[in-house]
């Protein structure tokens, strides 16, 4: 199994923290988006990553590429022969893409990907914007929910690939060095600690944090 992408994208920890957890082998090529190398492209013909190679199938996009692991590699992640589960896991999937990462980039990429990448500084008035205006009403939401849930994690007492979902995306805010308000958010502050403990979690953030960009 290959995977392309750089661990800077959360879309590429996703994969990485489904694989971390399934304990499958696997080659990371570090690629970034709009590489033109020939064999990337024909998995992924917009230049986008993640994009994953297992065998003679390969595809891109990192729900597809997670869902083909859990299909393939059944466990506790996912029960993918039952069809409520499946549906709850697609909808935190898409929740945590559509939703929680679009405000989460801009301190991504200040203090990340520009850093690193780019060797140039934060923008921290864009950080303090986010911080007030964007993340906010997301959390909020995430709190509610996690109220209403009142298990350890997104759908009960056993750890999910909804957890993955949503934890590839919250790993951008740990790996922005944002603290987050325990006492406004009590219920995401506890989950995002069991989180923590997760190696595979450990795994995909030390990924981002000691990624080489001349490894690209």
């Amino acid at each position: 199994m290959i995977l392309y992408g750089v661990p800077l994208s959360p879309f590429v920890r996703k994969v990485l923290f489904t694989l971390y957890e399934l304990e499958l082998e696997f080659e990371q090529r570090f690629l970034v988006p709009g590489d033109t190398s020939a064999d990337f492209r024909a998995l992924s013909p917009l230049g986008r990553i993640p994009a994953f190679q297992d065998g003679e199938f390969g595809i891109s996009d990192s729900s597809a590429i997670c869902h083909y692991l859990l299909s393939r590699y059944p466990s506790e992640l996912l029960d993918t022969a039952n069809p409520e589960s499946v549906a709850r896991a697609v909808q935190w999937d898409k929740y945590a893409d559509e939703d929680v990462a679009p405000v989460l980039l801009a301190p991504l990429i200040e203090r990340l990907v520009k850093p690193v990448r780019f060797g140039t500084p934060a923008d921290e008035a864009v950080v303090q914007k986010a911080m007030r205006e964007q993340i906010p009403p997301v959390f909020d939401h995430l709190e509610e929910r996690l109220q209403t849930l009142g298990g350890e994690w997104l759908m009960g007492p056993t750890f999910s690939y909804a957890d993955i979902a949503l934890g590839a995306h919250m790993s951008s805010f740990l790996l922005s060095s944002l603290e987050l308000d325990a006492a406004r958010w009590p219920a995401l502050s506890g989950w995002v600690e069991r989180l923590q403990k997760r190696t595979a979690f450990q795994r995909l953030c030390d990924d981002a944090q000691r990624f080489n960009p001349k490894a690209v």
